[in-house]
């Protein structure tokens, strides 16, 4: 099997897509939820423990007046407050996977991943994946994660080392602050950490990515084939497309009024009709073989031949079939026209 060492077309890339083979990290996008949710910790924590205060007055009176208006009251605020709390970091979760997953992969809707797939429970292939290059970024990312943990906390630790100490001395709300504050600082110093580490993954999986999309000179070839077609294929068509063009351009020639001749290489037949064209058009044309057929016809249907060397190159060069003549030769045609109805004694319909 030849080397795959060229880049991926667009429309292998499109076939991936279909099948769902598309660039993405869950590295990031845990990442980035990890952070959103430190961030909503740090800033929305001190609200959170206001709002819960406000569950307490009502709690008060319910232990000195157990009536169902008081329980109603109560269970109305408590969920009412319980939104308030909960609401933000569900917003938040939802808005960070939904933006994260969005950005990377765009909309896309695929069952293919979820068809049944017999090399995912073939050994070899398990075993593939468990010693693979896959397995050992996994198990990298693993232990990066564990040190990175485990070094900020040692740091933590260690900055705070002469703090912990002095927290039996304060109160326990004061401690619970600061406690709070450190717990908070190192979560955000991990998060941060994290995102690090999950750009490194996405690099690793666009490389990993762009890596199993390449293309060998074979697969090109193949590709070439489906895009543009079998050559061999494509030269019947097109010698049958010409089969049935040249077809009806001899069936339209009976409707001509004169044959232009070189007299032996070129053949124009003309056709000048008030009710169909302004100006008389062109119903056939050709050279040699196809000129020598063309004034065969002519003779069989009784269309008057006339040679006009100059003329039957300009509107073989200039007019194709089914176009009207151009001014510059519309004089020529209107001349040779009317000899040809002074011939048919008719009167000429242009002048």
């Amino acid at each position: 099997m030849s080397e795959k060492t060229f880049q991926a077309t667009p429309r292998r890339r499109q076939e991936a897509r279909k099948k769902g083979q598309v660039l993405k990290s869950q590295e990031l996008t845990s990442a980035l939820m990890l952070l959103g949710y430190v961030a909503l910790l740090k800033y929305w924590l001190p609200g959170m423990l206001e709002k819960m205060q406000q569950l307490f007055p009502y709690v008060l009176q319910l232990s000195t007046d157990w009536t169902i208006r008081h329980v109603s009251s109560l269970m109305t605020n408590l969920l009412w407050v319980g939104f308030q709390i909960i609401g933000p970091v569900f917003v938040v979760g939802i808005l960070i996977a939904v933006s994260s997953n969005y950005l990377q992969v765009r909309s896309l809707f695929t069952v293919e991943p979820l068809k049944p797939q017999f090399s995912r429970i073939s050994p070899i292939n398990g075993a593939k994946r468990m010693f693979g290059v896959r397995a050992w970024v996994e198990l990298g990312k693993s232990l990066a994660k564990v040190i990175i943990i485990g070094y900020f906390l040692y740091a933590s630790i260690r900055d705070n080392i002469e703090l912990f100490p002095a927290l039996q001395q304060l109160e326990v709300a004061q401690s619970t602050v600061l406690l709070g504050e450190a717990i908070i600082e190192l979560a955000w110093k991990i998060s941060i950490a994290f995102v690090v580490l999950a750009v490194l993954d996405y690099l690793y999986q666009w490389w990993e990515f762009e890596k199993n999309l390449r293309m060998s000179h074979e697969e090109l070839k193949q590709e070439y084939k489906q895009t543009e077609g079998n050559p061999q294929l494509k030269s019947e068509i097109k010698k049958k497309q010409r089969a049935m063009a040249m077809r009806r351009m001899m069936q339209d020639l009976k409707k001509a009024d004169v044959v232009v001749t070189n007299p032996t290489h070129y053949a124009v037949a003309l056709r000048y009709d008030p009710l169909e064209n302004k100006a008389p058009y062109v119903v056939a044309k050709g050279i040699d073989q196809i000129a020598l057929r063309i004034k065969e016809l002519a003779k069989e249907h009784d269309i008057i031949t006339m040679e006009n060397k100059p003329l039957a190159r300009a509107l073989y060069a200039q007019v194709e079939i089914g176009e009207g003549v151009p001014a510059d030769l519309y004089k020529a045609v209107a001349e040779v026209l009317a000899f040809v109805y002074r011939l048919k004694k008719k009167r000429p319909k242009i002048g």
